[in-house]
């Protein structure tokens, strides 16, 4: 029979308490990368979740290509991820942070044409985007904000993208387009996600969803939150009716895809 040395005995024991230690630090404690659009909505989750589940939540709201790259280079670190398209997803995926077959879809959204709650504009039809009316439109960085990208896609969709590209100005997340748009001038409108809506804006315009890409939201676990205990039972929980309530009220599609 071979018995361990003491050194052997030694490192094995430091790594057994280690583990134990890392696993009792991280027991009722939850951090989720959360795409921007969802931060509001996620929040209302963490509150109903915390009355029955004694759970320190921590919120990481950035744009999802922010999240998705800090997690892959170590500079974020979370337990859950939900990116607002399917495409950083797939880079999370990828790049070794998430399985394949835990990502789930479990909301959509729709994009809007709005204004500042005191624009005299009340009504806009879709090409009107090229007209005087219009002196400024704020979307997202169509290289990076998934809301940015489906925007151009419809614009480019219908035509308009070359008639309204100098009107153009871009902000990194959706946040921004609608807190600048809240206090913009009267020509300026943006084009955010429905679930971004606020009080200070108004909805102008519908956006035709067979304009650009379904607006599909993704999440999943990630592999590193593997020996945290909390992550299976609230990601069942995002599964549920309540969940899927609170989602509808802000404005999201509860649908499937």
């Amino acid at each position: 029979m071979i018995y361990p040395s003491r050194h052997g005995l030694f490192v094995s024991l430091s790594l057994l308490i280690a583990l134990c230690f890392s696993s009792h630090a991280r027991a009722g404690e939850l951090t989720l990368a959360l795409a921007n659009s969802t931060c509001d909505a996620m929040n209302k989750v963490g509150e109903l979740y915390r009355a029955r589940h004694p759970v320190r939540f921590t919120y990481l709201c950035k744009s999802s290509w922010l999240l998705a790259k800090g997690l892959r280079g170590g500079a974020l670190h979370a337990d859950i991820f939900v990116s607002a398209d399917r495409e950083w997803m797939d880079f999370a995926v990828a790049n070794g942070l998430a399985a394949p077959d835990r990502v789930s879809s479990p909301w959509g959204n729709a994009l809007v044409v709005a204004a500042a709650k005191s624009s005299p504009i009340q009504r806009l039809d879709w090409p009107d985007l090229a007209s005087d009316r219009v002196a400024v439109i704020l979307i997202g960085d169509p290289s990076t904000a998934p809301f940015g990208r489906h925007a151009k896609e419809a614009l480019e969709a219908s035509g308009l993208w070359d008639r309204v590209k100098h009107k153009i100005q871009t902000r990194k997340h959706v946040e921004l387009v609608a807190a600048t748009l809240a206090t913009s001038s009267s020509g300026t409108v943006g084009i955010v996600f429905k679930s971004n809506m606020t009080d200070q804006l108004r909805q102008l315009h519908a956006v035709d969803k067979n304009l650009h890409k379904p607006i599909r939201y993704h999440m999943a676990p990630l592999k590193a939150s593997a020996g945290n205990p909390e992550v299976v039972p609230f990601f069942e929980f995002m599964q549920s009716k309540a969940v899927r309530d609170i989602f509808q009220a802000e404005g999201f599609d509860v649908g499937a895809p």
